[in-house]
């Protein structure tokens, strides 16, 4: 599928031609004072997010059995390069992370979580890969300062009995 781009404005004057684009493929529209939009029918955005809910659903039933469950996550790595800077634990929380997140955004046709946990999960390996990143990232741990127990002096703690 192939995607037109053209300005907002050139939507606003021309909106038959863009109309026409759509019969082919999704419109990008180009705005100056904000984010681009996409322009698609209802009918190639629910083929998208269904085909993304079938995709989580394999995983989720690869991932339950232990005879596929490692070798997805191999190809979870393969697909996703980064993904193998994580330790295998890591791995296997991203991979359940994925499946349930993709499954709910399907739910709730709501697909910035995924958007989110995808790059939360990326930028966490580049840390893990990256020790410099690491270090710039650890909390400043400054040394104890020692300090002395406050005793009471034997003045204060008279004063304190005849206040009573």
């Amino acid at each position: 599928m192939t995607i037109v781009t053209h300005a907002f404005s050139h939507m606003l004057r021309h909106s038959g031609e863009v109309l026409a684009d759509l019969e082919h493929g999704d419109v990008l529209l180009e705005r100056r004072d904000g984010a681009s939009l996409i322009v698609g029918t209802v009918r190639r955005e629910r083929a998208v997010r269904d085909g993304l809910d079938v995709a989580a659903r394999v995983l989720a039933t690869m991932l339950s059995d232990p005879a596929l469950a490692s070798r997805t996550r191999v190809a979870l790595a393969s697909a996703l390069p980064w993904v193998a800077w994580l330790d295998a634990s890591d791995q296997a929380e991203f991979a359940d992370a994925f499946v349930r997140t993709a499954q709910a955004c399907h739910d709730t046709d709501n697909y910035e979580p995924l958007a989110r946990l995808l790059h939360r999960w990326k930028v966490s390996a580049q840390i893990v890969h990256d020790p410099e990143l690491a270090r710039l990232l650890e909390p400043a741990v400054e040394a104890p300062v020692p300090l002395a127990r406050p005793t009471a002096s034997p003045e204060g703690a008279a004063g304190r009995r005849s206040a009573r």
